[in-house]
């Protein structure tokens, strides 16, 4: 195991040699009931190529991939590549850029949307699982090779899920006006946010400055890739921003073909109506036209009419249309249906690895690839990974509980806590039941005498119970403030478990684990915990 250098103040994260354990994700809630089942391809197996359960699956997608994949498009990618990143590609995606010239070197992909600065932390969990698949693979034959690649989803426009970051108690946000695909955003107004990023690291002078001082774009797609890349640099993981003239052209059969004939939206409908038998519901709904033009920092849907296809209000014919794909194919961008698809059309791929909402989506999509005469490739659910760092640990060590515990709430800890420890105290249960015997005897004494007087009774009886409510409260506050030390750190540790009440690596910035902005020794420690084949949480304790 890598081993990595100790803190100094409790506000540093214990870097050591690490450990794991796991967690079952139907033990956590935050975790869906489909991301479980997942866990298991083999019920899925009608909605799939083939289950991925081990690297031999990869070997007989790679025979299959081989036969489909040309050349031409193999060469245009390689040099759509070199273009995008060859002036700061380090030594190993050189190196990876190379292997792809050949007939037998396939991709093993994971993408995202084009999140602030990197973040959160499952984005690294997704890009370094695809580097130990591509290892696994490597390691296990001679006959392929594979290179692990990050697809950038330039062209999606949902600017909100991606223009905030939460890193060191603060939200960092991006503020900004533009609109239509974010890959495209001018960095205009982008100064401010990378300023109070930069902050942070005011005076380290290490290795996260390369990762400050990449170069001004022209666009943020520009920008997030080469972060990425230079994030990523010692893994020669290739980033990819599909947002490309070049690269679009080898797309423009599937366009064509989707304008002629909506066949993509029924093998959804088809689809979904199976998953909906097998007791789940369909993550992304089909159009009759999946396909979306961008003009003028707007994403306008292609929509059919009666005479034609609309965009903006616009009607082409079907012929109008095709020659406009054919003069600027740039323009024409595949939805969430679609998208996967480009995606197969260009690179030489194996697998995707995504998450349980991806995988969800991705289970509707083999109809579509049929249709589009496109090879569905493996898929497979990323690893989750829940880190405990060392102010983590101490807090835990005290309490002496299992991390499994602080998936609950805060208050249904704190109340765990105070009934462990001062369960006799907070137990009232003797004077509530002498009060219910009580109030029925109020009542019963009430209405001997007087009927009339039942509703008086119950009047008062609640009001005694608020009373007795109030003595508990008064109570529970006194023996809080007994172990106010413990709560807080009840507190501390579920903020860092279950911030929001999201899982970890959903919320916090990979930097939040490497405050001082020496971050690689922590990704090389997280890959070399990473199996992609483990199906349930992985907890790495970082202080081991």
């Amino acid at each position: 195991m890598t081993s990595m250098v100790t803190a100094t103040s409790e506000n540093d994260v214990y870097i050591c040699p690490m450990s794991q354990t796991t967690i079952a994700r139907d033990k956590i809630k935050q975790f869906s009931s489909f991301s479980h089942a997942f866990g298991n391809q083999s019920t899925f197996g009608q909605f799939l190529t083939a289950p991925l359960n081990s690297i031999a699956d990869l070997h007989k997608q790679a025979a299959f991939k081989k036969e489909v994949y040309s050349p031409e498009t193999r060469k245009n990618l390689v040099h759509v590549w070199n273009r995008q990143i060859g002036s700061y590609a380090s030594a190993s995606q050189l190196e990876n850029l190379k292997l792809l010239e050949s007939e037998h070197t396939f991709t093993v992909t994971t993408g995202h949307q084009l999140t602030l600065f990197g973040g959160p932390l499952y984005l690294v969990y997704k890009v370094l699982h695809v580097v130990r698949l591509a290892e696994e693979f490597n390691a296990s034959q001679n006959d392929f090779k594979a290179v692990p690649v990050f697809w950038m989803a330039s062209e999606d426009h949902d600017f909100d899920e991606v223009k905030s970051t939460h890193l060191f108690n603060q939200k960092l946000s991006w503020n900004s006006d533009q609109t239509g695909p974010v890959g495209r955003f001018n960095m205009n107004d982008f100064q401010e946010v990378h300023e109070s990023f930069k902050a942070f690291f005011d005076g380290k002078e290490n290795e996260i400055s390369e990762l400050l001082t990449v170069s001004e774009k022209d666009d943020y797609a520009s920008y997030l890739q080469e972060f990425l890349s230079k994030l990523f640099a010692d893994f020669g993981v290739l980033v990819l921003q599909p947002d490309s003239r070049d690269l679009k052209r080898e797309f423009v059969p599937v366009i064509l073909r989707e304008i002629a004939k909506p066949s993509a939206h029924q093998a959804v409908l088809n689809t979904n109506k199976n998953i909906e038998e097998a007791g789940y519901k369909p993550q992304a709904q089909a159009r009759d036209c999946n396909l979306f033009y961008l003009k003028d920092g707007e994403r306008l849907r292609i929509e059919p009419v009666e005479n034609g296809l609309a965009i903006d209000g616009e009607v082409f014919s079907e012929a109008e249309l095709n020659e406009l794909v054919q003069a600027e194919p740039e323009n024409f961008s595949p939805n969430v249906i679609l998208r996967p698809v480009y995606q197969e059309t260009i690179l030489p791929n194996l697998v995707y690895v995504g998450g349980g909402g991806e995988m969800a989506y991705w289970i509707q999509l083999k109809g579509v690839f049929e249709v589009h005469q496109t090879l569905f490739p493996l898929i497979q659910q990323r690893v989750s990974i829940q880190l405990v760092d060392g102010t983590m640990k101490k807090r835990m060590d005290k309490l002496s509980w299992p991390l499994e515990r602080f998936f609950q709430s805060k208050d249904e800890l704190k109340k765990l806590f105070l009934a462990e420890n001062e369960g006799d105290d907070l137990n009232l249960s003797a004077l509530f039941d002498s009060f219910n015997a009580l109030r029925s005897e109020m009542i019963e004494k009430a209405k001997s005498i007087e009927a009339t007087l039942e509703s008086f009774a119950e009047a008062e009886a609640v009001r005694m119970k608020k009373q007795l409510e109030g003595f508990e409260q008064r109570l529970v506050k006194q023996l809080k403030q007994r172990h106010e030390q413990t709560l807080q750190s009840i507190d501390f540790i579920s903020e860092r478990v279950i911030p929001e009440n999201s899982l970890q690596e959903r919320y916090f910035h990979w930097l939040q684990f490497a405050p001082s902005g020496e971050f690689k020794n922590l990704l090389q420690s997280i890959h070399s915990e990473i199996d992609p084949f483990e199906k349930e949480l992985v907890v790495i304790d970082l202080t081991k």
